[in-house]
């Protein structure tokens, strides 16, 4: 008996540290992919600093409503779509306020050439 309560305590604690490690890849992966915004963008200094607060803030907005919506258990998919493609306007209004227009216009070169939708 001893045993099995082990062994499900192990199973338990697995979980969780693949579960927050998912998390931590996700976050890193959005960071990088930030980074490489600024990096192709050719961005510095105080634009820089402010794309990247752009950016970071409009990722925390997703993943808290994506949770919200995971944990009330209403992961309807075409909501969830409108409501992502509403904080990418939103994001890009702002991010628009920072660069000028030739860099806005290779920002949304970069973003059309990113997948999109569910992978499979």
């Amino acid at each position: 008996m001893k045993k099995v309560i082990f062994i499900c305590a192990l199973m338990v604690l697995g979980t969780v540290c693949m579960s927050a490690q998912g998390r931590g890849d996700m976050q890193q992966m959005m960071k990088e992919r930030v980074e490489n915004y600024v990096k192709e963008l050719k961005l510095e200094g105080e634009k820089a600093t402010k794309f990247r607060e752009v950016q970071n803030a409009s990722m925390e907005k997703m993943r808290k409503e994506m949770e919200s919506m995971r944990d009330s258990g209403t992961m309807d998919r075409d909501a969830m779509r409108e409501k992502m493609q509403k904080f990418n306007e939103e994001r890009d209004a702002e991010v628009k306020k920072i660069l000028s227009a030739d860099e806005f216009k290779k920002y949304q070169d970069i973003l059309s050439k990113e997948p999109r939708g569910p992978r499979n």
